[in-house]
């Protein structure tokens, strides 16, 4: 699908709980909404690192990753987010979580201040990183909780170096759902998985000078038209934020208003690029989506639309081999009237995945996909009584 051909009814989960929030306006003056919606990830960040946090970067296998550390008063937290987010997408429950746990909140390879670099692109290689990462930074076996992409991620940590986690958390992550050809009636690929592959397209080395643009977004043909490879392409020839503003189908379920709302980002992104997108009256969690993508390399989004992620990565076999405790967090769903998948799991994923981990407790929350940022102190609480339930001493590791 091109980035153009915009679905009828591409309700995409974080427009579609945007939408339902615009209501909430009319119970706050529209100065207090605008405050709160523009000063969050300034304030959230600010409480973390009064706390302790401190960001460090290090070296594992060669790769250069940056990662928060929290205070040392407990076991060994690692949280992974997700997809287009960067580690301070947890700030929010750092402060929570740090009065239990040694927490580690790392960027994921492609985000954030970690390298960019699509050989890293795959469950399976991120996994052993970041089991590299615990045994080599950490020092004993840690609580390893992940985030939709995450999740996918710590799945595979979990069920591959077992000796490295104590516990698991799978913060509704896309099992099953993400895979191909699955994986093509699912909001993700409907939206930034293929808006990435036509943003590479237009800047593959076949495509001209970087900086110049590829064959017209308009015509459906060009913007169809695949890259020589896409994972060489310069994510740095233009840029993806603004790209994605103009071309993705989120906005359309603003209606009339989504013309305006891409004019206003485009503008926004002209005038200084190195600020996020943002809309006066568009809450938090749609601020944290384009927050994150400043420093997101599209490239990892195109490892989702060609299938490359999940090489070899089987999601059955893999939850089936996890032998730690885990704990499962299913969030919301539903198809939207052409049969996209609007969040990460249905229900009937949600259940095979359940049903495969063999020791696992299962949590369905009532929650848009980013649980721990849209409900922090459910996310901390649920967490903090799984680990007091599973965990008893940890492993040093040599």
């Amino acid at each position: 699908m091109s980035a153009t051909a915009r679905p009828k009814s591409s309700l995409l989960p974080i427009a579609a709980r945007t939408a339902g929030a615009l209501a909430g306006v009319l119970a706050l003056t529209a100065g207090t909404y605008v405050l709160r919606n523009t000063t969050y990830a300034r304030l959230d960040r600010a409480r973390a690192e009064r706390v302790g946090f401190t960001l460090r970067t290090t070296m594992i296998n060669g790769h250069g990753i940056r990662f928060a550390e929290g205070p040392d008063v407990g076991p060994a937290l690692v949280l992974l987010p997700g997809q287009v987010s960067d580690l301070w997408n947890y700030a929010r429950v750092m402060l929570d979580l740090s009065r239990d746990f040694h927490v580690y909140v790392v960027d994921i390879p492609g985000h954030g201040g970690s390298e960019h670099d699509p050989e890293l692109y795959s469950g399976a290689v991120l996994g052993e990183l970041f089991a590299d990462f615990i045994a080599g930074v950490v020092g004993e076996q840690a609580i390893v909780s992940g985030h939709s992409s995450g999740g996918l991620i710590a799945a595979w940590l979990a069920a591959s170096r077992p000796e490295v986690v104590a516990a698991l958390v799978l913060e509704d992550p896309p099992f099953f759902s993400s895979v191909l050809p699955a994986a093509e009636k699912t909001a993700n690929h409907v939206d930034l998985a293929t808006t990435a592959h036509a943003y590479l397209a237009q800047h593959s080395p076949d495509s001209g000078p970087p900086g110049q643009p590829g064959p017209p977004a308009a015509d459906p043909s060009a913007a169809d038209q695949p890259a020589a490879d896409p994972s060489e392409a310069d994510p740095r020839a233009a840029d993806f934020v603004a790209f994605y503003a103009e071309h993705t189908p989120m906005l359309d379920i603003f209606g009339d208003l989504g013309p305006r709302m891409r004019a206003q980002a485009l503008a926004q992104r002209a005038a200084d690029p190195a600020r996020p997108v943002r809309w006066a009256l568009m809450p938090p969690v749609l601020y944290e989506y384009f927050r994150g993508m400043g420093d997101y390399d599209p490239r990892f989004g195109q490892a989702f639309f060609d299938g490359s992620f999940h090489d070899h990565f089987d999601h059955a076999l893999t939850l089936a081999a996890i032998s730690t405790p885990t704990l499962l967090i299913h969030c919301n769903w539903f198809r939207d009237e052409d049969g996209v998948l609007m969040a990460a799991m249905s229900g009937e994923d949600a259940e095979q995945a359940r049903d495969l981990i063999p020791d696992v407790r299962f949590e369905r929350v009532d929650s848009g996909h980013s649980f721990h940022f849209e409900h922090p102190r459910r996310y901390a609480r649920l967490l903090r009584g799984f680990a007091a339930d599973t965990v008893g001493e940890v492993d040093l590791l040599d």
